[in-house]
């Protein structure tokens, strides 16, 4: 079977849909498929179009709906196939986003269109009650990122590490912690948050350099080299996700697959993950998210038991594999 993928981005800052793109398109071919990954980022329609005609694909498979949706719609009717789309986080979470036209058409009229969890399958049901194909949900898969010695990133050997790896945007919800934490460091200056993410929104981006002005607590890495992730992550006391909307971040999937211990934000994509008190923690406000930090904090044995059940969770319910099976499941149906 020969799938086409339609990425929205190919180039830095490294974000969550080229990992997940990458990811799907290895294991795929893993599978037994054959895979094309065209990225709206750097190609034309017409140069897609050129890549698809020598390819010629059974099937077309969309990456977020605002960003590749309407294109490949577009592309599946020239060529006559099938197409999927998934919904990845923004394009359902985020109103102006979600009410695009172009979104719209291409979800109301896909053969199939894939979350990843029960939550935004929901969504689209409640906002798009127009649809024509199905809805199928497909947890995303995550592979134990590799740990590589000798990245110390500059940090204090004895410090309690906050990790919040998050690409710059508003989103994110970066000045969470930075606010919420300056309480904490007075009586605990042991205590360092670290801030691992490229650039998307530069504004925000501005916003947040104010803010760390006054944080001597923080440092930015600004984008870490993705193969030295896993030593980021393991070089971590906590990872943090503070998002004001996720759809199954990759960023705490990741972290929990090493084995680390994750404090996330209560919102819909981070429970489809996270149990609270068992392979991980949620918070609800400010308040609640500095009494778990010392919680946390004062109690290494706690870190340890939970991170262990975080990664057998993710090595149980995540397969990279089974992920790829299942989309693979739904082309057949179509092609």
């Amino acid at each position: 079977m020969r799938i086409a993928l339609i990425s929205p981005f190919s180039n830095h800052p490294m974000r969550g849909n080229i990992t997940t793109v990458r990811r799907i398109a290895h294991f795929l071919d893993f599978a037994g498929a054959v895979t094309l990954n065209l990225p709206a980022d750097s190609l034309s329609v017409g140069e897609m179009e050129d890549h698809l005609s020598e390819f010629k694909p059974d099937l077309l498979h969309g990456f977020h709906a605002y960003h590749c949706g309407d294109i490949t719609r577009q592309l599946a009717e020239r060529y006559q196939i099938p197409y999927i789309i998934t919904i990845t986080g923004s394009d359902i979470h985020d109103p102006i986003q979600r009410n695009h036209p172009g979104t719209a058409k291409a979800i109301e009229t896909a053969q199939v269109i894939v979350s990843f969890n029960g939550s935004d399958a929901d969504m689209l049901s409640e906002f798009f009650p127009n649809l024509c194909g199905i809805i199928s949900v497909v947890p995303q898969g995550i592979e134990p990122l590799p740990s590589v010695e000798g990245h110390a990133f500059g940090l204090n050997h004895d410090g309690f590490i906050l990790l919040l790896p998050a690409a710059v945007r508003s989103v994110k919800r970066i000045e969470f912690p930075l606010q919420s934490l300056r309480q904490l460091v007075q009586h605990d200056p042991t205590l360092q948050l670290v801030l691992a993410g490229g650039i998307i929104e530069q504004e925000y981006a501005t916003y947040i350099r104010s803010l760390l002005c006054d944080t001597p607590f923080a440092r930015w890495l600004g984008e870490v080299p993705y193969e030295q992730m896993g030593s980021l992550y393991r070089r971590a006391d906590l990872v943090l996700n503070c998002s004001h909307s996720e759809s199954m971040p990759n960023s705490l999937m990741e972290a929990m697959a090493l084995g680390r211990p994750v404090l996330a934000a209560n919102i819909p994509g981070n429970r489809s993950l996270v149990r609270h008190g068992e392979n991980g923690w949620l918070y609800n406000s400010e308040e609640d998210f500095r009494e778990l930090v010392l919680q946390i904090r004062a109690d290494a044995a706690l870190r340890e038991v939970v991170g262990s059940r975080a990664h057998n969770f993710m090595v149980e319910n995540f397969s990279p594999l089974l992920e790829a099976e299942r989309y693979l499941s739904l082309y057949s149906k179509l092609v």
